[in-house]
């Protein structure tokens, strides 16, 4: 029934604003149209033009591609590249890592039920360097490129690679991203574009300045050109949420003789940012007779600073009390109450975190590209460059207080839990309510910065007979490095003053209270107020001798990764066939350098510890072999047919990741495993493509991953001692391990239909993944059902689109030692425009008009994890082209 009603919301919508598109003009088609001979020539422009575009490209291939060009992205409200990715067939996006949940922007892209990190993005052919702003995907050190850094203004076509080939760089089981920016010799010479929206955000209830331009200029003979791109946007952001950040498992749990799961922490949370992203991309092209160099460049910056309050039941501390009433079902305590008395044998029942992050992230590339023919038959191209990029929070300042002469009572929901503290003023700003305890600050700065220097060489000899058409063969070296390192800081202040009131929330508080509408589009949860960010920062550092950072080897590493590469791969033809043969052999290198209390020679001591550093090397070599076979029935359909060996190497925190306990519900990541092996996959494809008229497909392919030396985490427990545990306690931990084998096998259905001359379309598309390891669970990131509906009307004047995307629910991972999903989701999004002149043009878009929300559950929907409201964007403003 959900799924029945998402589709009648979204059909509904969907023609209801078409049907007013409709009735403000006539439905003609801006087109002209000249008869030569038997044929008619039809210019189209706009939408059509597009998709005609992306179709001619895809229909070309020599395997199974998707396509989106740069009108279609500058047609919609995409605002970074994953927005567009969204609607293509096979791929889903992810607004925000497991343990971070949704921040309303998209970040990540999965194809073919396969996660994130097991696909590669690429830009022009070469790997982009990526910064992450939140501070677990700093930790995190994985693979998956953060499209938040790659906005859709430099973009000339994007091209999802579902097949892969010998000359492809390896590392994309799911599939290959290639973002092609736009070159001025592709351009007509003078070209000059500018756009100017305002965007408002619902929840943070304010207008911010989105800017983007670009001029382009070449010579009169074509053979000289340069571009340059500017962009500029600013976006407040609010996010309501209820979070159960983990389970405790609680021996004999009031007496009952049984270990239940008690939620460790029912937090209400308040989440606020202000994101600015700007940045400049250039190119020049010379075009000589055998000689072609282009050289280009892309400089982007996000400033991330936020804020991120929560309030919330400590049931980890409350579980070892007796409660006066409780529920329990399948091993959860889905209800309990426990008074003050309760509260204060625990040692709290309430505690509040306030956590201030100054952040950013940014990404530059400079890039050479030569090309030279020394025969007809015989070329080279030659590719040189470096990529940096960095995810930093340059500070991090938290203030922990708690409640112990309060009672607490909860009931779990789906997907709201109903959470009450008797005895808690009703005031939040009253002196009795800030008249808390001090617990603990905790902080520091963090740089996650990530480089790649790469080179590579192609070359490519044409037969003129027979049905060997071309060789190509070639070579390719990266050296990249990835470090994670942490500054914490230690402060005097929490052992002077935990426990105590001797400092408390009021000693911090300087009025900041949840907005009177806090969670309304969610439900019934409690608003608090919260610590101000000066104060905070004031205080620590004016007091019990302030904040003394120093090296914190458990949560830093570092990676040196070296790949060289060779392949051979030979097209060949026939009458109604064309087909691509060929090997790719891959060296990597790597060195993983952890950090660990127990090394042999220690060369940090500071207020952390002793620690010493290991690096692990590691080298391997693979063999993987591709094939691929396009077959022309007639009559504008085609067969494709592929396979390929594929490989994933571990991510970087997987080598060498950070190590880090949470003592709240004594959980933990245990580091990385430097001796991994890469994820190792058979990739399959066979379709079938009918391009049966102009800017129309309908297309069906099933698809098969055979995937080995899958990366699984495996769980243990470990004893250790930490300054809030200073006793010791033994933790659950998680780590990487080389876990067995894994299958995503499905199929994929497209449609795409313009209605005649009406100005009328549509385009569809499903995919379906049955993603799982050998054992039967899910895979991490797998959506069984993907769809897309998207209709649109457009004249010489009005240009209208309305896009539902659905995804049904999927494991994002694990977080406190819980397993989270993701529930069904889906958006509907808008754009209008109306084109005052030629040159002119009006905008209005929107996203998530249906004012969806993200709920995250518990292996069963019943036992909740995470409900996020991100809220809704509109943008309006205007477009000018020259």
């Amino acid at each position: 029934m959900k799924f029945q009603r998402k589709v009648l919301m979204m059909t509904g919508a969907a023609t209801l604003a078409l049907a007013m598109s409709a009735g403000i003009t006539s439905a003609s088609w801006a087109q002209d149209a000249a008869a030569t001979d038997d044929s008619t020539v039809v210019v189209v422009t706009g939408i059509r033009k597009s998709l005609q575009s992306a179709l001619r490209q895809k229909k070309s291939s020599d395997g199974v591609t998707e396509v989106i060009t740069a009108e279609d992205i500058g047609k919609f409200p995409d605002k970074n590249v994953a927005d567009s990715l969204a609607r293509a067939t096979g791929v889903n996006v992810v607004t925000g890592s497991a343990n971070a949940g949704g921040f309303g922007e998209n970040e990540r892209i999965s194809i073919r039920g396969t996660d994130p990190t097991l696909n590669l993005t690429l830009m022009d052919g070469h790997n982009i360097a990526t910064g992450d702003w939140f501070v677990l995907d700093q930790t995190n050190g994985g693979r998956s490129f953060n499209y938040t850094m790659l906005p859709s203004e430099v973009v000339g076509s994007v091209e999802i690679i579902k097949a892969s080939r010998a000359d492809l760089p390896e590392g994309g089981i799911g599939g290959t991203v290639d973002v092609h920016v736009r070159k001025p010799l592709d351009l007509p010479a003078g070209t000059f574009a500018v756009s100017a929206q305002g965007m408002y955000a619902t929840l943070a209830d304010e207008w911010s300045p989105n800017v983007s331009g670009m001029y382009s200029w070449k010579s009169d003979n074509r053979d000289f050109g340069f571009l340059i791109g500017a962009y500029y946007e600013k976006r407040q952001f609010r996010r309501d949420g209820q979070e159960i950040l983990g389970y405790t498992p609680q021996a004999n749990f009031a007496g009952s003789g049984q270990t239940l799961l008690v939620p460790s922490l029912i937090g209400s949370a308040y989440f606020t940012q202000e994101r600015i992203r700007q940045g400049v991309n250039f190119m020049t092209q010379w075009k000589g007779e055998n000689l072609d160099i282009a050289f280009s460049g892309l400089v982007t910056h996000l400033g991330a600073d936020n804020e991120n309050h929560n309030f919330m039941l400590w049931g980890s501390r409350l579980a070892g009390q007796t409660p006066t009433s409780y529920t329990t079902s399948n091993g959860y305590v889905t209800s309990a109450t426990w008074d003050a008395a309760d509260a204060a044998a625990a040692g709290g029942s309430i505690v509040q975190d306030d956590i201030f992050r100054k952040a950013h992230s940014s990404t530059y590339v400079l890039n050479l590209d030569v090309g030279y023919d020394f025969t007809e038959n015989f070329s080279m191209k030659a590719q040189v460059g470096f990529t940096s990029g960095e995810g930093v929070t340059d500070d991090t300042a938290a203030w922990e207080t708690y409640w112990d002469n309060v009672g607490a009572s909860y009931t779990l929901g789906n997907p709201i839990t109903q959470v009450s503290f008797p005895g808690l003023g009703s005031d939040p700003t009253a002196a009795t309510y800030l008249n808390n305890k001090y617990s603990w600050s905790w902080g520091g700065t963090i740089s996650s910065p990530d480089t790649e220097a790469y080179a590579k060489l192609d070359f490519r000899y044409d037969f003129d007979s027979g049905i060997f058409k071309s060789v190509l063969f070639g070579t390719r070296y990266t050296d990249h490095q990835r470090d994670l390192n942490y500054l914490a800081y230690a402060w005097a202040g929490n052992g002077a003053n935990g426990g105590t009131s001797n400092v408390d929330l009021g000693t911090v508080f300087k009025g900041g209270v949840t907005p009177d509408n806090y969670a309304d589009g969610l439900g019934n949860i409690p608003g608090y107020s919260y610590a101000d960010a000066d104060a905070v920062y004031a205080y620590l550092d004016s007091n019990n001798g302030g904040r003394r950072f120093a090296f914190y080897p458990p949560l830093s590493f570092g990676v040196k990764e070296k790949t060289t590469a060779y392949y051979v791969m030979g097209k060949l033809a026939g009458d109604n066939w064309r087909s691509n043969v060929g090997l790719r052999a891959v060296k990597t290198q790597t060195a993983s350098t952890q950090w660990s209390a127990n090394a042999a020679v220690k060369t940090v001591t500071n207020v952390f510890g002793s620690w010493g550093s290991e690096t692990t090397e590691k080298e391997y070599w693979d063999y993987l072999p591709s094939a691929d076979l396009t077959y022309d029935l007639g009559n504008d359909v085609l067969i494709r047919a592929g396979a390929a060996k594929v490989i994933t190497r571990p991510g970087y925190a997987q080598l060498a990741g950070a190590f880090s306990l949470v003592d709240s519900n004594l959980t933990g990541t245990a580091g990385g495993n430097p001796n991994l092996e890469p994820y190792r996959a058979w990739q399959y494809n066979l379709t079938a493509e009918w391009y049966y008229a102009p800017q129309s497909l309908l297309s069906f392919g099933v698809f098969n991953l055979d995937i080995d030396n899958y990366i699984t985490t495996e769980s243990f427990q470990q004893f250790f001692r930490t300054q809030q545990t200073p006793n010791g306690a033994n933790f659950t931990l998680s780590g990487p391990a080389n876990g067995g084998e894994a299958t995503a096998k499905g199929f994929e259905f497209n449609a795409q239909q313009p209605f005649g001359d009406t100005g009328f379309g549509v385009i569809f598309n499903y995919t379906y993944v049955d993603a799982k390891y050998d054992n039967g669970k899910p895979l991490d990131g797998n959506s069984k059902t993907t769809y897309n509906l998207t209709g649109y009307y457009e004249n010489d004047k009005i240009s209208t689109r309305l896009a539902y995307n659905f995804r049904s629910k999927f494991n994002s991972g694990s977080d406190r030692g819980t397993t989270m999903w993701q529930d069904d989701y889906g958006t509907l999004d808008g754009s209008f425009s109306y084109n005052v002149t030629e040159s002119v043009a009006l905008t209005v878009d929107a996203q998530n008009l249906l004012h969806e929300k993200l709920y995250y559950f518990v292996g069963d929907p019943s036992i909740p994890r995470a409900y996020y409201d991100n809220g809704q964007s509109f943008y309006v403003g205007a477009r000018l082209k020259y």
